[in-house]
């Protein structure tokens, strides 16, 4: 017996990352004013001290989507002089509308020719560095534009576990494209690669709160689950993991960039 062989299936496998996504463009449909994500006030609260110390000077915020952090942020320190910046055109326009109190611009973290000029005393960067595949992209990219003394907050997907991760996702039942995004360098590649720029930063570990349900529609949304990591006879921790199954570690990372920067270097100290 003879079997015809089946014919190959071409499948675009996933390149390197760093790009815009078709999946970030639902942002637009989203409210800013409500409904904040659950990080937000973990975020701000640990640079409250820091902009109420450096008051009415320059904040950006790379990776800005629609708005909805510099509506959060705006709510909680006012009169903050705020540039927002997003790789999606669609999405700049809508922060526009929505976020008055601020000015977006569209801009590519892996081309510093379309960020905006700073610098910026402070920089944040909220759940959008896991999406380059090297984190020297994102680091060069804030210390383009943090100001010397300055500080950038950087919030997402950190492993704690010393072994770095590169990951593509897709839905097979929605858009098939390869999505990037949930990549997890560890906080010890990180950690090292910010001290030989001489950088000084901490990592900030972020627990859910509170239990946050599976949306079965939605299988790309991350939900918490019992830590299997919780220590024997302790109480139950929470963990987010989403339909990779991949268990997601969050933390925020504050990076102090010092006086002493060279100045002009365009990069690293």
């Amino acid at each position: 017996m003879t079997t015809t062989p089946r014919p190959a299936r071409h499948t675009d496998l996933p390149g390197p990352a760093g790009g815009p996504r078709n999946l970030d463009l639902r942002y637009a449909e989203r409210p800013v004013d409500r409904d904040h994500p659950h990080y937000f006030p973990f975020v701000v609260d640990h640079a409250a001290a820091w902009l109420e110390d450096v008051p009415g000077t320059a904040v950006c915020e790379v990776g800005c989507a629609a708005g909805a952090f510099a509506h959060y942020l705006l709510e909680r320190h006012p009169g903050t002089d705020l540039t927002g910046v997003d790789i999606q055109p669609a999405l700049v326009e809508q922060a526009r509308l929505r976020v008055p109190g601020a000015r977006f611009v569209t801009g590519d973290v892996l081309r510093p020719d379309t960020l905006p000029t700073g610098p910026f005393t402070t920089v944040f960067m909220v759940a959008l560095h896991s999406h380059f595949d090297d984190p020297r992209q994102w680091i060069d990219a804030l210390l383009r534009l943090t100001a010397p003394g300055g500080r950038a907050y950087v919030f997402g997907l950190f492993n704690p576990e010393p072994v770095d991760v590169v990951v593509r996702l897709r839905h097979p039942d929605g858009d098939p494209e390869w999505l990037p995004g949930w990549n997890q360098f560890s906080v010890r590649t990180v950690g090292r690669l910010l001290e030989e720029a001489g950088l000084r930063h901490a990592f900030h570990r972020y627990l859910p709160a509170a239990a946050r349900a599976r949306r079965p529609e939605d299988p790309l949304r991350s939900h918490t689950v019992p830590d299997p990591q919780t220590e024997a006879g302790a109480d139950p921790a929470l963990v987010f993991l989403n339909g990779s199954q991949m268990l997601h570690r969050f933390a925020l990372l504050e990076i102090h960039r010092p006086e002493a920067a060279a100045a002009g270097s365009g990069g690293r100290p």
